[in-house]
């Protein structure tokens, strides 16, 4: 009998810890019994594991503290006989902690993956209190940048010791290759043939900060006639951004694309990468980028520095940096040499630092030892 192994997330909708998720049950659906339970919405991702056979269930959580979902997950876990739980982010693991400590029979092996922070981030006594207790019924806690380490030592007060880093990775064959149909993906953005691109790929709320990229661009444009801005993405944020595109004046050269399954093509028809997140722990867009040889322009927080080799692999430049990041912009596009040389780095960075195949291999590996721990 497989190993059943319970994903705990807020949703599956598409973004970054969510794709990690898919990535791992589509990889490893013959090695273990995968179930999935959602706090807040399916989402689509959620939707194409339910389509896979993968139990997907909704935990309706109400705002607040809802006992209710630690009572509902509490008995999901018994019925599917769940021998490991990963959550995914703090309020996850919150829950999924709480409902296998609850049970009465053999408790589940617990596995905690913080993907990320909010900004700013602060320490909070309460909560500080209440991690003595979920740590005593968590067996292994991952973070997916030194930063992110960090953050957990340092604002959750969780023991150095107890947390284990393991980047993000994906498939850099899935980037970079053969730029075909590149026309009919431009025309698909809305571009023209002589016109130079700077996209991101990212949700649209308030931590990738788009405001900040929105006036960047608004200077650029005045700078470099042919630029266009594409973002790809769907977020609360979306009708906020796109009244700021028109109070800027730039409106008919920004492209809001919504949700895009064909990110590999967009970025074969894009000239620089731009991030412009307030906080990141491993951004997945941005090493998507760098595989696909685009320089890149993102914002010196969080994990980027991690990523990114200012200088060398793009240009790293202040959160909220307005003018510093319209600088960079211009600089890539108005030398193409300099894009060149950033893109080709950034590409061998991420083959020799940041490849899913390490990253599901490091997975793989702490289920292995977390379950063979739960049979002793």
């Amino acid at each position: 009998m497989k190993p059943r192994v319970a994903h705990v997330l807020h949703s599956m909708k598409v973004a970054g810890a969510e794709v990690l998720v898919h990535r791992l049950i589509s990889r490893y659906s013959d090695e273990y019994d995968f179930h999935v339970f959602v706090l807040d919405d399916i989402g689509a991702l959620g939707e194409e594991l339910k389509g896979m056979g993968i139990p997907v269930t909704h935990l309706k959580r109400r705002p607040g503290v809802d006992i209710g979902v630690v009572l509902r997950l509490r008995k999901c876990l018994t019925s599917a006989r769940v021998d490991l739980v990963h959550a995914h982010q703090y309020t996850p693991w919150f829950y999924a902690t709480l409902a296998g400590a609850a049970r009465v029979r053999r408790r589940p092996r617990v596995l905690f993956t913080e993907h990320g922070r909010h900004y700013p981030d602060v320490r909070r006594w309460k909560r500080i209190l209440f991690n003595r207790v979920l740590l005593r019924a968590t067996d292994m806690v991952v973070a997916v940048s030194g930063f992110v380490a960090r953050c957990l030592e340092e604002n959750e007060a969780l023991p150095s010791s107890r947390v284990r880093i393991v980047y993000n990775g994906i498939d850099p064959a899935r980037f970079g290759g053969a730029r075909t149909k590149v026309e009919a993906v431009r025309q698909s953005q809305g571009l023209d043939p002589d016109d130079r691109v700077v996209g991101l790929a990212a949700r649209m709320d308030t931590v990738k900060d788009h405001q900040t990229l929105l006036r960047a661009f608004a200077v650029l444009a005045d700078r470099v006639p042919q630029v266009r801005l594409v973002l790809a993405g769907e977020g609360p944020l979306r009708p906020e951004l796109e009244c700021l595109a028109r109070s800027l004046g730039v409106k008919e050269r920004v492209r809001f694309l919504g949700v895009r399954r064909d990110i590999p093509m967009l970025m074969a028809t894009w000239d620089v990468f731009a991030l412009s997140s307030l906080s990141e722990g491993t951004s997945v867009t941005l090493l998507e980028a760098m595989a696909s040889r685009l320089p890149v322009v993102a914002t010196d927080v969080g994990g980027n520095p991690e990523i990114v080799e200012d200088g060398m692999t793009g240009r790293l430049v202040p959160r909220g940096g307005v003018q510093e990041m319209a600088e960079a912009l211009e600089a890539v596009l108005l030398n193409p040499d300099l894009a060149k040389r950033y893109g080709a780095a950034g590409r061998t960075r991420v083959q020799e630092r940041f490849t899913e195949a390490s990253m599901m291999s490091a997975y793989q590996g702490i289920y292995r030892d977390l379950l063979k721990e739960g049979a002793q």
